[in-house]
């Protein structure tokens, strides 16, 4: 779907001599990936405000995606798989926020985020062929996910301290990152075995 709508813009632009035919499919994938993450943005949204849940929206915004752009982990193979899985995600950090408001402030809650961090700093950032970093690359990404991990766990204190919900969000998002980092791991690893 947001391929084949990503085909029939850049077509449109080229036929108007917008854009170049020679840059089709760098404007493919561009627009690709706004329409994806702009459709995803909105649907966030939408769920948020249904479920008033709109400080779980900001904390997505603020925690986890800075984190998950600089950390890498699994991509899914098309645009629209990608679509149903992070909308599924998102839905599942709805669903634990709305059943377990106080979630951060359960011990295992707090155990399993220690663990979770451990994971982020030990394999972030994933290197796969969706994410190709050179060696600066990765060391530049490496130091600026431990800079938002310290962030992460400034604002999960000081919220945590405030007793404020926000404090959960961030513990599931950097739980949702580092799973994302292991699924990327094993996936990886398991292709490298088979080649």
């Amino acid at each position: 779907m947001f391929r084949n709508l990503a085909e029939d813009i850049v077509f449109f632009l080229v036929t108007h001599k917008i854009i170049s035919i020679d840059e089709r499919d760098i404007y493919i994938y561009g627009a690709e990936a706004i329409l994806l993450n702009g459709s995803l943005l909105f649907v966030f949204f939408i769920i948020s405000l249904f479920t008033d849940e709109i400080v779980n929206f900001l904390s997505y915004l603020l925690f986890f995606v800075p984190l998950r752009i600089f950390t890498g982990g699994y991509h899914a193979e098309t645009s629209n798989r990608c679509f149903v899985l992070s909308t599924m995600m998102y839905g599942l950090s709805v669903l634990i926020i709305k059943t377990f408001p106080l979630f951060h402030t359960f011990f295992l809650s707090k155990v399993v985020g220690i663990v979770c961090v451990g994971v982020i700093i030990l394999f972030s950032p994933l290197i796969n062929k969706n994410n190709p970093l050179t060696q600066k690359q990765r060391k530049r990404n490496r130091i600026i996910s431990y800079l938002i991990l310290i962030l992460d766990l400034i604002a999960y204190i000081l919220c945590y301290n405030l007793i404020c919900t926000i404090s959960s969000s961030v513990l599931v998002f950097v739980m949702f990152d580092s799973f994302l980092l292991i699924i990327g791991k094993i996936i990886s690893f398991t292709k490298s075995n088979n080649t």
